[in-house]
């Protein structure tokens, strides 16, 4: 048909393939800690899990609480700073309420940068974001108690075994805190760093039965 029209044939354009956001990291641990917010659900009882993560070795600190609030934001914030074993540089929310001026100024205080992700642009918080789902699938989804203190006791031994026991695949198999402690061995001097493997290693041994850890994916 085309040709009695004397109209040029059509081409198929080539299918394009949708591009995968590539999750960049910080350097040093406490160059980003990005914070969010996870509403836990129990009946008609509603928990709100805060949530900090480190960029760069996935190190976090999950806290539970009944509201979501400015004060449970302030609370959250220096208690991620009394928990993280390193320093914190800046600080990555999203533009919720809990997170407004007076959490603003008390990170100035604090003498942290803080910044406000775009709005609508959840994968700016891609890192604690998908650690969110992990929380669902792994803690949430399995634990069905519907007391607030003794949830937030097993949050507290999720936390510890998210950081210490859960190997993740984005860390080429180790585990948050693994992580850590190679990116302070690569920042020591030679000395340092040396004596610094020699005291991994029987913690690598130990750890070497991976069959006993809940294989992750971030």
């Amino acid at each position: 048909m085309f040709r009695d029209l004397g109209l040029p044939y059509l081409t198929k354009a080539a299918r394009r393939r949708p591009r995968q956001m590539k999750l960049f990291e910080k350097d040093e641990p406490g160059d980003s800690i990005q914070i969010d917010v996870k509403v836990v659900m129990r009946g008609r009882l509603r928990w709100f899990q805060y949530t900090a993560i480190d960029d760069g070795t996935r190190v976090r600190v999950l806290r539970l609480y009944r509201r979501q609030d400015q004060q449970s934001s302030l609370a959250f914030l220096h208690q991620v700073l009394e928990a993280l074993p390193f320093p914190v540089r800046k600080i990555q929310v999203d533009n919720g309420t809990e997170f407004s001026l007076a959490f603003a100024l008390t990170c100035q205080e604090l003498g942290l940068r803080i910044r406000y992700i775009k709005p609508r642009r959840p994968q700016q918080n891609e890192k604690v974001e998908r650690s969110h789902r992990i929380d669902q699938e792994e803690f949430w989804g399995r634990y069905t108690g519907t007391d607030f203190a003794a949830a937030t006791q097993e949050l507290a031994r999720w936390q510890h075994h998210y950081n210490h026991e859960r190997f993740s695949m984005a860390l080429k198999g180790a585990t948050p805190m693994e992580k850590l402690q190679l990116v302070r061995a690569r920042r020591a001097p030679p000395l340092a760093a040396s004596m610094s493997s020699e005291r991994a290693r029987p913690l690598i041994r130990e750890g070497g039965a991976r069959s006993e850890r809940v294989a992750g994916i971030s």
